[in-house]
């Protein structure tokens, strides 16, 4: 796997100790998704995920907000000298797929808009954290006729209930990130000006924390979306035996010792 991530025409790599961030960068279009972004995006999930020094991946956009959905004009066929194929098909559905089944907790950060499948991109992260001002929206049936087969569906249902997802994505009912909040469908918003205060508080959270434990806590709750009860626990059951989590001890340990738990995330 290709490790010069500086290489990248269209997403920008930066690592700070445990901590990924992917910036969506083409703010001369507002960051709109072509097939160039999209692989590299994909890419770079993939090799977040097999990194175990690695303890969390952030999601945001560079200039004026987010993401506003595809380029529909740059969704063609990748050039044959291109550097950064992952091993997933390039689609939406593998990138959203990649960043739920990631071994650790991703994190998108919204400001200034997320529309289309930008929020589709957003909804895909474990945590979502916005701007109380940015805008959230989702048009493609309302104003444009589009099969919007990208993601929304599935996710706004789940988030926010169907009612108010039917009135968000039929009727392309406009969310502010504050009223996203209350709404469920991002964990929190905060001021534009302490945005980034927030996720900071929250990547260092999880920077230091069991990210062994986080990344089997995110497949029971994933995958026990679709199960009953009686199916869950019983795939549920042999987690204890098949997965060694190093960290369980060291917080056990601080526990008895009353201190704070130095977790290595293995």
């Amino acid at each position: 796997m290709d490790t010069d991530f500086s290489a990248m025409a269209e997403v920008l790599w930066e690592r700070t100790d445990g901590v990924v961030t992917l910036t969506l960068n083409r703010p001369e279009r507002r960051n709109a998704i072509t097939k160039t972004m999209l692989a590299e995006l994909l890419y770079a999930v993939e090799a977040a995920s097999g990194d175990d020094s690695v303890r969390v991946v952030v999601v945001r956009g560079a200039g004026k907000g987010f993401c506003p959905g595809d380029e529909l004009r740059g969704m063609g066929e990748l050039p044959a000298e291109f550097r950064f194929r992952p091993v997933a098909p390039v689609s939406h559905a593998a990138l959203q797929t990649a960043l739920r089944e990631a071994p650790k907790p991703t994190i998108a950060v919204i400001h200034g808009f997320a529309f289309g499948v930008g929020l589709d991109l957003a909804m895909a992260c474990d945590f979502r954290i916005a701007a109380d001002d940015a805008e959230l929206r989702d048009q493609r049936v309302i104003e444009r006729g589009m099969h919007a087969v990208t993601g929304c569906a599935w996710f706004q249902p789940r988030a926010i209930g169907l009612t108010r997802a039917l009135e968000f994505l039929v009727l392309g009912r406009p969310y502010s990130g504050a009223e996203a909040a209350a709404a469920g469908m991002v964990t929190s918003s905060a001021p534009a000006g302490g945005l980034d205060a927030t996720v900071s508080e929250l990547t260092n959270r999880l920077a230091t924390a069991p990210t062994k434990a986080i990344a089997l806590m995110k497949q029971q709750i994933y995958t026990g979306l679709e199960m009953d009860h009686a199916g869950f626990m019983a795939f549920a059951a042999p987690l204890t035996r098949d997965v060694v989590i190093e960290d369980r001890a060291e917080g056990i340990q601080a526990f008895l010792e009353r201190r704070a738990p130095r977790f290595t995330g293995r």
